[in-house]
This record gives C-alpha cells, structure tokens and sequence, in this order.
C-alpha cells in the first residue's frame, strides 16, 4: 500500500495534519460478543471502499455521536478515533470529501472524510481494517454518552 495512488475527485481533499483525529461510530453489527471486529475500521458493501469518519476539526466526538444516532439506520454506540498520521503511518489516507456534491435524498455528516480504502485487494483490506483496528484500540473508545432520543432529556 503506497501513498501514490490516491486519486481525489471534486469535492475532496487529503486531510494533512497528522494530529487530527478521524472518529468512526461503532454500531451493533460491529461487535462481535462484547469485542468491536476488526471490520469497523473498514468499509462495508455500501461504503464504496469509502467508510465514514468525521473530522475532529470539525466536530467533537460526542456531537459526532449524535448526528450519527439522530440520522443514520444504526444508533452509535460509541465513538473510536485514529490519527491522520495513524492512517498514513498504516499506508493510506484520510480524504475530506465534505464539499462533494451529494444527492437529493442523501445526508452527510458535519465534518464527513473517510479512510481510502479504493483499489486495495482483499487482504490489502483486511490488513489495513487491522492495522487501523489496533491504533484505535490502543487508544480506548472516546468519552461520549449515549444519545437522548427525541423528545428525551436524559438517556
């Protein structure tokens, strides 16, 4: 895996600080027992080889959490974060696409980058879900609290 075959389309930029954090929302069908499977980390079939992050410039992890919990199919049920230097170190990169246009039926999350996984085989996959695995782990899942539903104060 090498950094030259980042190909970027309107709308996308490679994030360069290395201190920046990527947060990735952790939901049911990334646990496995009481464990997160290394699959997290990566795309699923609908991500494009795209998974989705948030920027920590951006948003925090908790505000992260919420528009995740309010807007997508799966509520969050914690919050994981890897370094832009991490993903790099790791062989790849963590691209903004924040300014790509979208669809009308379609929502993007503030701050919304993802690690590139395009044009990477099978096992270059699995060994960079990993690799992204044992950084974030390392690190620990990241203060948040589970998000009120509507209409709740409290959870």
């Amino acid at each position: 895996m090498t950094g030259a075959d980042v190909e970027l389309v309107d709308g996308e930029q490679l994030m360069i600080n290395e201190g920046e954090f990527a947060y990735r929302q952790v939901t049911q069908h990334m646990v496995d027992g009481d464990r997160i499977a290394t699959t997290a980390f990566g795309p699923s079939s609908a991500d494009q080889d795209m998974p989705s992050y948030s920027r920590s410039d951006e948003v925090s992890p908790q505000e992260s959490r919420d528009w995740h919990t309010q807007n997508a199919k799966s509520p969050s049920l914690g919050v994981w974060g890897l370094t832009v230097g991490e993903v790099i170190e790791s062989g790849r990169h963590v691209v903004d696409d924040s300014q790509r246009p979208l669809g009308d039926a379609r929502k993007r999350a503030p701050g919304h980058c993802f690690v590139d996984f395009r044009r990477l085989s099978k096992p270059q996959k699995r060994e960079l879900r990993a690799q992204l695995y044992f950084h974030a782990t390392a690190r620990g899942e990241l203060a948040t609290m589970a998000t009120p539903a509507d209409g709740e104060l409290f959870v």
